[in-house]
């Protein structure tokens, strides 16, 4: 989504670069990531003032008044979140970070302010969010799809105005941002027009529905910088015009051990989506913890997937509710995930099994499987498996436009309305769909 293609190598290099003066990478990869969110800002028309001012005092003050706009894009100026004055910039790093931003923009064209190329740019940047807490973005394609497969039946089955979805792991919220739009224009099944999507209230009802909480915590203020931006486009105001009275869902917790977070809370939600984080924990105390919280899945050196799946389907989801997840396929293959696959998943009703091993995802090296279970014991004895056959060819030019990508979705298209027929047989020889419309069977 970016105007021009940018190799991780060249995120590096600016790191590299600005970390002479900050003295640490993690502070040259907020100090850069920074930047490139306030040129968002003004260049969307979003920033309350329509001067960016220069250099880094000019950014603390853009940062200053981008927090002020709404109680939840408050962190940007938290120290706490973004540690910007403890490691202060010369001119030098400064130059190489606006010549950076100006050389290879990370934001969208004129009318786009979703912030995709903003939180890829996040992970590209700070290796320590990436190698230290397994900060990897789930494409919008992917993201797209397990939202299709998880957050749209429920939005059919309780409705736009009542369903709340979480991403548990949101990292700088892409499965956010693309679950505000499914809500705030809901798919159309059938008759009937589109729903609009534009005023107030859809907006509202959007923001309302969807929560993610990460434990990062500039990732998760990304996140509410994201899900804000797009509310104030949709409206057309400044995101100091956005009330501060509309909800923002959005938290910096750890997701698998706080139990005082409210987004946390049990059985809250219709749909939970993720892209959890593959990793074993290094830290021995931290590991013993999500050991002992989650002992039915978290054996021997486990991948937190796992433990991420037990969080989601016995505690945030509502019964019936929908858990889709991309997660590494290492537990079909490993020790640690025998008593996953034998003792927990068996407990609740499968839906889906998708093999995307073969699938290019940028920034997956790990070969990975979708899951889509309903919080609920099994029903019927049928699971949807689309088994991969072979990996692409090449490395595709668009990666939503792979070989093996585009089966897995064919197969899906394929398999959804078969579905939807068959319910449809089966209101027709019962004389009624659910809208209350009366319907005959023919002999033909």
């Amino acid at each position: 989504m970016t105007t021009r293609t940018l190799t991780p190598a060249a995120y590096d290099k600016l790191t590299t670069t600005v970390a002479r003066d900050t003295g640490e990478r993690r502070t040259a990869a907020l100090w850069s990531h920074a930047a490139a969110l306030v040129r968002h800002a003004h260049e969307h028309g979003l920033a309350p003032d329509s001067h960016r001012p220069p250099g880094p005092d000019g950014l603390l003050k853009s940062l200053e008044e981008l927090a002020g706009c709404h109680p939840a894009l408050a962190p940007l100026a938290d120290p706490d979140v973004l540690p910007l004055r403890e490691h202060p910039l010369g001119s030098a790093a400064w130059a190489a970070i606006e010549e950076f931003w100006d050389r290879h923009p990370a934001l969208e064209g004129e009318h786009r302010v979703d912030g995709y190329a903003l939180g890829d740019a996040y992970q590209l940047l700070s290796d320590e969010a990436r190698k230290g807490r397994a900060l990897c973005q789930t494409p919008p394609w992917v993201a797209r799809l397990l939202l299709r497969l998880s957050l749209e039946p429920a939005i059919e089955e309780w409705g736009p105005a009542d369903v709340r979805m979480i991403d548990p792991a949101c990292g700088t919220g892409h499965i956010a941002v693309a679950a505000f739009h499914m809500v705030r224009v809901p798919p159309v099944r059938g008759r009937g027009p589109a729903p609009v999507g534009h005023g107030p209230r859809a907006v509202e009802r959007a923001l309302a529905a969807v929560s993610g909480v990460d434990l990062d915590a500039y990732a998760a203020a990304l996140t509410a910088y994201r899900l804000l931006s797009c509310s104030a486009s949709v409206l057309g105001v400044r995101l100091d015009q956005v009330p501060a009275s509309l909800p923002v869902n959005v938290a910096a917790a750890d997701s698998l051990l706080d139990r005082t977070e409210p987004l946390l809370a049990g059985g809250a939600y219709h749909a939970c989506v993720a892209n959890p984080p593959y990793i074993t924990p290094k830290d021995a105390a931290v590991r013993d913890r999500v050991r002992a919280a989650y002992p039915q899945v978290a054996v021997g050196k486990y991948s937190l997937a796992l433990p991420f799946t037990a969080l989601m389907l016995e505690h945030l989801a509502a019964p019936g509710g929908f858990v889709a997840q991309l997660t590494a396929n290492s537990f079909m293959k490993r020790e640690f995930g025998r008593r996953y696959v034998t003792e927990f998943l068996p407990r609740f009703d499968a839906r889906w099994i998708i093999d995307t091993s073969g699938a290019y995802i940028p920034g997956h090296g790990t070969p990975t499987c979708i899951l889509v279970h309903r919080a609920r014991p099994p029903v019927g004895d049928t699971v949807t498996v689309i088994r991969g056959n072979r990996g692409e060819p090449h490395v595709p030019e668009d990666p939503a436009r792979g070989l093996v990508w585009r089966a897995i979705e064919e197969a899906v298209d394929s398999r959804l309305a078969w579905d939807r027929f068959r319910a449809g047989a089966a209101r027709a020889r019962s004389g009624e769909d659910h809208t209350g419309v009366a319907y005959w069977e023919f002999s033909m």
